[in-house]
């Protein structure tokens, strides 16, 4: 069976930290050519460093985030709402939606969530944790989705893959959402765990890097990492702790 995917990137831009958007792009390029790439600024004041290197590439789509929700979710508002405005939805089969420093390594065969009937999974998983509560417990509640709490995990990062028969179905819960800082962003990687766990057919939702928990020990050190060095998992993300303070 063959696929086609569409990436839907959330970027923000602080000149100080490395970015990894073009590199991030062409390992997709590679691995993916007949994909769709998105890339969603969040209000960035020096992006154009970075979409001046970016901007001729063919399947490439630059878009800016101008909805009053911010980081993650926001930017993948922006990217999903593209999708169903133009009709591309149905031209793609699954739709991967990560942070810019959340990046792709190594060929992931989609097809085995298609063998596993899994229509929406994290990257990497965790344990709930049980932080920010009264968010997750706000927006659920907004979304009538808090319940069966106790069966779900965590979505690492708020980077996921989801089939595109959802897209529509996801955007109709983010733009309930509104996030304007980092503590609210966070509390995604909770909140979304239960989303995730709807859009499977309220199943488990196998990780596709597996759990946090086991990085360190099988793959990388989020916190030392250099993405543009081989890595063996399929994704690998370097923690840049970029919040709504951080001086641009």
């Amino acid at each position: 069976m063959t696929y086609r995917l569409v990436f839907i990137i959330a970027h923000k831009f602080v000149r100080g930290y490395k970015s990894y958007t073009k590199y991030y792009i062409d390992t997709i390029n590679t691995f993916y050519p007949e994909s769709l790439i998105i890339v969603v600024d969040n209000n960035s004041l020096n992006k154009n460093d970075i979409f001046n290197t970016i901007n001729n590439i063919p399947n490439v789509i630059l878009l800016d985030n101008n909805i009053i929700c911010k980081f993650e979710i926001g930017a993948y508002q922006v990217g999903l709402k593209y999708l169903i405005d133009n009709n591309f939805v149905n031209k793609y089969d699954y739709c991967i939606c990560t942070q810019d420093n959340f990046i792709l390594k190594n060929k992931y065969d989609f097809n085995q969530l298609k063998q596993k009937n899994i229509t929406a999974c994290p990257i990497n998983g965790f344990y709930p944790d049980g932080v920010s509560p009264e968010i997750t417990y706000n927006i659920l509640t907004r979304l009538n989705l808090y319940n069966n709490m106790d069966k779900i995990d965590f979505c690492w990062c708020s980077s996921f893959v989801i089939n595109t028969i959802h897209i529509q179905q996801l955007y109709d819960y983010f733009k309930q959402i509104v996030i304007s800082t980092r503590y609210e962003g966070a509390a995604s990687e909770r909140y979304l765990a239960r989303i995730l766990w709807e859009l499977n057919g309220q199943k488990d939702c196998e990780s596709i890097d597996g759990n946090l928990k086991d990085l360190n020990t099988r793959h990388y050190d989020c916190w030392t990492v250099d993405l543009f060095q081989n890595q063996t998992s399929y994704f690998a993300k370097s923690v840049q702790q970029k919040n709504e303070n951080t001086p641009e």
